[in-house]
């Protein structure tokens, strides 16, 4: 049986994308999936079976922002945890959606994996 998470990662920045993934694929729990803006990000919520864990930029080019993106897979995949990202010094933990875990840019792969921790445990998932 496969225990790995999915975990869509949101960001217009392909080096984030990049290390993000690399630091997740560097344990054996999880599984990823790159989303380079909204636009593919609400394509990934609408064609997955299952997202364990979205992780979203708050600032993507477009009409929706990341805040945007996971209202929308709370929406549509009602057990996902969410951590949202910025390195916008403006954007405050309060605008997110009330599970999420709110992750300031610059951050290290230790810190990622705990904010994902704590968002699987905000939904009563096995945390990482």
């Amino acid at each position: 049986m496969d225990t790995k998470k999915t975990v869509l990662i949101v960001d217009d920045d392909v080096l984030v994308l990049e290390s993000i993934d690399l630091h997740l694929s560097a344990t054996d729990d999880f599984q990823t999936i790159r989303a380079q803006g909204s636009v593919g990000a609400a394509s990934h919520l609408v064609n997955a079976q299952k997202i364990d864990v979205i992780i979203a930029d708050v600032v993507l080019a477009g009409s929706m922002t990341g805040i945007d993106i996971s209202q929308k897979a709370i929406e549509q995949h009602p057990a996902i945890a969410v951590v949202v990202i910025t390195a916008d010094p403006e954007v405050h933990c309060a605008e997110i959606p009330q599970r999420g875990v709110f992750l300031r840019k610059p951050f290290g792969g230790e810190q990622l994996l705990e904010a994902i921790g704590e968002a699987l445990g905000r939904v009563g998932g096995d945390s990482a």
